[in-house]
């Protein structure tokens, strides 16, 4: 075991004598900067050892750690010399990261797993329990990790959906220019890749259980996983770290693995032989399934009643569903439609409705499991289009209406509007997405495994922990005082969350080429308000603000500097800049 591992140990040696310049005192790991770091070598027992690792000195540290892995590879040491030996690779294992920060990835502290495993088991060479205890220990530790990295993957989008595939190998650190391209425009192979992996990983502890020829599969297609990973990323040292732990999963499986299985098979067997008791073991365990669903759903009511009490404004019923909004029914003005950017209340638009002169009517609400709206199915363009009518007629809102859509409600205005041309009087796109933004923009599709992580991540943040823990609420902060404490507390909802991930995935499937279907806003009047930080950071995104303006030849476009995405709309700052675009609309729709 500590043989295969001082392979890679011995290789790295090699690499670092190399480059020994590098860690003098004038150079990108000298010491004399890198110490700042360590105040507890600044004085007393801690100033001698901080000499050990001064240039020159430390070159024959990796010397040392270089012979110590050429000792153990090589035929011949006695038990007691291999103890010795791994000592030496635990002791240089820990200066050589204190000295450069090494150490810290998985093939290190794989390498010191496996080297202080095989000190201890020699520590007690007439105690066979110490062998088993120091392999079965390295064993579980492997299985643990090749599982939590499955885990992991899986629980990231970006590996979902195969993505990562071609974000790892076009980087400089771990990327192969030939795999690159090969999978650049693959997207079936990456997904294929991906999902290899995934499963690959969160299988490999099965090798402790299964039959001996299935284990020994199982620990060569994870050595081949090493192999390309050393080919294609450089990754040499996991190959030799993560091999190493393999005798001992293979000495386990051995002990383990016969033990397991007949007691499966000897239970599978009782419970063969006497049908009542596994038809009772199959009702227990419904029963059981069927109590947890029950819990979590008497749960998740519980929270949406407290949820619902705190909520400002009022619910309507429409189109089978009970919406939160927040609405002004009287006036004789235009009325004003407001649509919220993706996982966004209402309350978003609290100080552009403060804003509006007396006597303009208007509504904003939550979508269907957004903020205090109850869950529904997420719907398509058409089916929002359709369920916002209902709302609007059963509030008894009169037109013309002009319609204001945030974000990606800025994609479902146009689809109102494509539906009920004569009931709009006008469009107010404020920093809307545009429905070829993903394509044109190479900032926002890099973004999009970033906003897929995110929305999931906060959707088990707030599952786990829905009335806990620290939540970054960006512009929300922003918003008038008690309706800021409000809204905060109902983004700690799972619920809104899980909408939100459901409508980032109609955003490209329905909302963008539903949109892109109107495609000339004549006669309407059109006001684009667009973030000035959005478009400093993404060029692309200003032309496209500005080709929304251009769809209607009655058009203006203002572009606010210094506002970012969200606090264009929910900050006191920059909410009158948004109110002036609506009335610019509104007064384009009065008589001359």
């Amino acid at each position: 075991m500590e043989g295969i591992t001082s392979v890679g140990a011995f290789t790295s040696a090699l690499e670092q004598m190399t480059t020994a310049s590098t860690l003098a005192d004038d150079e990108i790991f000298g010491w004399p900067v890198l110490r700042l770091m360590r105040p507890y070598l600044h004085s007393g027992k801690g100033r001698q050892f901080a000499r050990i690792l001064e240039y020159p000195q430390v070159v024959g540290l990796v010397q040392s750690r270089g012979l110590a892995a050429a000792g153990l590879i090589l035929p011949g040491a006695s038990r007691a010399q291999r103890g010795v030996l791994s000592a030496a690779m635990c002791g240089t294992s820990m200066a050589t990261q204190t000295r450069m920060g090494y150490g810290l990835d998985g093939s290190d502290h794989f390498a010191f797993i496996n080297y202080a495993g095989a000190t201890l088991e020699k520590l007690f060479p007439h105690d066979p329990r110490a062998r088993e205890a120091a392999a079965a220990f390295i064993a579980v530790h492997s299985c643990l990790s090749y599982f939590t990295a499955g885990v992991c993957k899986l629980d990231s989008p970006v590996w979902r959906d195969g993505t990562a595939i071609p974000m790892i190998f076009r980087t400089g650190t771990y990327g192969d220019p030939d795999f690159y391209a090969f999978v650049r425009d693959r997207p079936w192979a990456c997904k294929a890749l991906a999902w290899t992996t995934i499963a690959g990983e969160m299988a490999f502890p099965l090798a402790l259980v299964v039959p001996k020829p299935v284990a020994r599969g199982i620990l060569g297609m994870g050595a081949g996983f090493h192999l390309a990973n050393a080919r294609f990323m450089g990754l040499n040292r996991f190959l030799w770290s993560f091999a190493g732990t393999y005798p001992a999963v293979d000495h386990v499986s051995a002990r383990v693995g016969p033990v397991v299985r007949s007691k499966v098979a000897s239970g599978a067997r009782a419970l063969a032989a006497r049908p009542g008791r596994a038809g009772a073991a199959l009702g227990i365990a419904a029963a059981a399934a069927g109590v947890a669903v029950g819990t979590a759903k008497v749960l998740g009511e519980r929270r949406r009643a407290r949820l619902a009490r705190t909520a400002p404004g009022a619910y309507v019923s429409a189109a089978g569903s009970r919406l939160h909004v927040l609405a002004r029914t009287a006036g004789d003005r235009p009325t004003v439609i407001f649509e919220s950017g993706l996982a966004c209340p209402a309350t978003e638009w609290a100080w552009v409705a403060d804003q509006l002169p007396p006597g303009t009517p208007y509504l904003a609400y939550d979508r269907p499991g957004i903020g205090w709206s109850d869950p529904v199915r997420v719907s398509d363009a058409e089916e929002y289009a359709a369920r916002l009518k209902r709302l609007i007629q059963a509030l008894g809102l009169k037109p013309p209406y002009i319609m204001v859509g945030h974000s990606v409600g800025g994609l479902l205005i146009r689809s109102f509007a494509r539906r009920n041309p004569e009931a709009v009087g006008g469009l107010v796109f404020v920093d809307s997405s545009h429905p070829d933004q993903i394509e044109r923009s190479a900032r926002q599709r890099e973004n999009l495994p970033w906003v897929r992580r995110e929305l999931t991540r906060r959707y088990l943040k707030s599952l786990l922990r829905p009335s806990g823990g620290s939540y970054d609420f960006g512009a929300v902060a922003e918003l008038p005082g008690p309706l800021a404490k409000v809204t905060k507390r109902c983004m700690m909802s799972p619920e809104s969350w899980r909408a939100a991930r459901q409508e980032y995935g109609e955003w490209t499937r329905s909302w963008a080429p539903d949109a892109r279907a109107l495609a000339d806003l004549s006669p309407w009047p059109v006001s684009v308000v667009t973030a000035g930080r959005t478009a400093e950071s993404d060029p692309v995104h200003g032309r496209l603000q500005s080709e929304l303006a251009a769809l209607s030849p009655v058009s203006r476009h203002d572009t606010v500097k210094g506002a970012a995405h969200d606090a264009l709309v929910m900050s006191a700052e920059h909410a009158p800049r948004v109110v002036e675009g609506i009335e610019w609309v509104s007064s384009a729709l009065s008589p001359a």
